[in-house]
């Protein structure tokens, strides 16, 4: 039995020819597209935020000039400090999702323990590909990054930013400091605390705890998670909300009391592994070939009589060299 509604009626798609009726155009006169994006994503060069502020909040600019923070020392502040009189940056990173990491978002915010200085949100412009189930999770895809600015440009700013500054971050492996130290191929002046270990220390915690789940420990309210900027806010309010908790029961006061419980493993940057990722490089030209061994039931019942292994080969390997080696 057919519906009503499926039942075709003479309009003006009577004679048409086959497949026309699905090519439509808007009031425009422009057809839809569908499917991927093509062409080039587009550079900006400003700033391109997904959030915004929350409480008007200051922000800042990709060209803007910060009296405070240009005043302030650029030099680490030293072990001793009390932590009264430090700055501290909580910072947050979206990446594409796969190996090698590439930054699609940078959020931070700087505070004291007293007031809140300023916010930094912006998408980063990047043509790698993006890994679908990363989108699923943060919701950037290759079309949002339209307009975007370049990374060397965003950078460039989060450096001035940070500057004089302790880094915040809720990694226990240090992955967005590593990740921006890796892309600007230099670690960036700064001592940077972990908010899980200092959870594990106050809660004797043997697993990492998760961001979403420690707010909820500490009552801090997350706005949007998996956007930068909302991380970075909540990674902040954590992290005051452990240090009363921390004062409490251990006494922290100075810098250097935090560094000995919550400092990660600081980045390594290695230039020459780096340069010999590239395909065709000169490192992967004169690099050793690894000759792989074949599996097969020849091989697994020890090789071929008569074969000799060297230099700690099985003899199934030195089979196999016998069998490769040129007539």
């Amino acid at each position: 039995m057919t519906s009503a509604g499926s039942i075709p009626t003479p309009g003006d798609d009577e004679g048409q020819p086959r497949g026309a009726s699905a090519t439509r155009v808007d009031e425009a006169g422009q057809r839809p597209r569908y499917g991927r994006r093509r062409g080039p994503v587009p550079v900006g060069s400003s700033f391109v935020p997904r959030l915004g502020p929350s409480a008007g909040e200051r922000f800042a600019a990709i060209d803007d000039v910060d009296e405070e923070i240009e005043a302030l020392p650029s030099r680490r502040p030293g072990a001793q400090t009390p932590l009264a009189e430090l700055r501290f940056v909580a910072l947050d990173c979206e990446t594409t999702g796969q190996s090698p990491h590439r930054l699609v978002e940078l959020g931070a915010v700087a505070f004291t323990l007293d007031r809140h200085i300023m916010s930094f949100e912006t998408l980063v412009h990047s043509t790698d590909r993006i890994n679908p189930y990363a989108k699923r999770i943060h919701g950037i895809g290759s079309e949002t990054l339209g307009g975007a600015p370049p990374v060397q440009r965003v950078l460039a700013r989060f450096r001035r930013f940070c500057r004089g500054g302790v880094l915040v971050e809720h990694s226990a492996d240090a992955f967005d400091t590593r990740l921006i130290a890796s892309t600007m191929d230099t670690a960036l002046d700064a001592d940077n605390l972990d908010t899980s270990r200092m959870a594990g220390a106050i809660w004797d915690l043997r697993d990492t705890i998760g961001l979403e789940r420690m707010c909820g420990e500490l009552g801090v309210h997350h706005r949007r998670p998996h956007h930068a900027l909302a991380d970075a806010e909540a990674t902040a309010a954590c992290f005051i909300e452990l240090l009363r908790l921390g004062r409490k029961r251990f006494g922290w006061s100075t810098l250097g009391d935090l560094l000995a419980v919550a400092q990660p493993p600081p980045p390594r940057i290695l230039e020459a592994g780096r340069k010999g990722v590239r395909r065709g490089g000169e490192a992967e030209r004169h690099a050793p070939t690894r000759r792989r061994h074949r599996g097969g039931r020849r091989h697994r019942r020890g090789g071929t009589p008569g074969a000799v292994a060297t230099d700690g080969e099985t003899p199934a390997a030195a089979a196999d060299g016998e069998a490769q080696a040129p007539v």
